[in-house]
């Protein structure tokens, strides 16, 4: 995972340096609250509305593989595009945060923490579990719903009321009690 961090800590500090606001979430985000497992990629929510497809994709040139048009469509719909390191073969999917109510609150909880070298935006554990509810949905996904599995164990001070209210919100309410017997 050392390559994996090493590149995380270089896109973290290329944000920050622009004052892009973001946050971890996904695999690497279950890996710091929970049972780590194998990820093939790094999850980052990124606030890029009005910002310049051109300027996003330089940010990361030349050391990564970005293409400006995915870009400029991801912001333009608040969907997703790719950013590939070249020498390390790490490829980060940055996610346009959406403009819902649940995104906003969701994006104004995440939390600063401390990484092996570095700090950085994460997502909040009760969050976390809301997303990954809510990717499993409609595909039932064993691998999300044993993270949520992972992610509900043992945790002290984790806010229930906050996921309740949230999974009912969300339309995945049925799922989240489903998970947390």
């Amino acid at each position: 995972m050392t390559a994996e961090l090493d590149v995380l800590q270089d896109a973290v500090s290329r944000l920050e340096r622009a004052g892009i606001a973001y946050m971890l979430t996904g695999s690497i985000a279950l890996s710091y609250y929970a049972e780590p497992r194998m990820t093939r990629d790094i999850d980052l929510v990124a606030e890029l509305s009005g910002r310049d497809s051109k300027s996003i994709a330089a940010l990361f040139d030349p050391d990564y593989y970005v293409a400006e048009a995915d870009v400029g469509r991801a912001i333009a719909t608040g969907g997703m595009f790719n950013v590939l390191h070249l020498a390390k073969l790490v490829k980060l999917d940055f996610i346009v945060r959406k403009d819902t109510p649940y995104r906003q609150h969701e994006f104004a909880r995440r939390q600063r923490v401390r990484l092996p070298g570095f700090e950085a935006w994460i997502v909040s554990r009760e969050d976390l579990i809301l997303s990954k509810l809510d990717w499993a949905k409609d595909s039932r996904s064993e691998v999300q719903l044993n993270d949520v599995r992972n992610l509900l164990t043992d945790v002290k001070g984790l806010n229930r009321s906050y996921l309740a209210r949230w999974a009912k919100v969300l339309g995945i309410e049925s799922l989240y009690r489903e998970v947390s017997k």
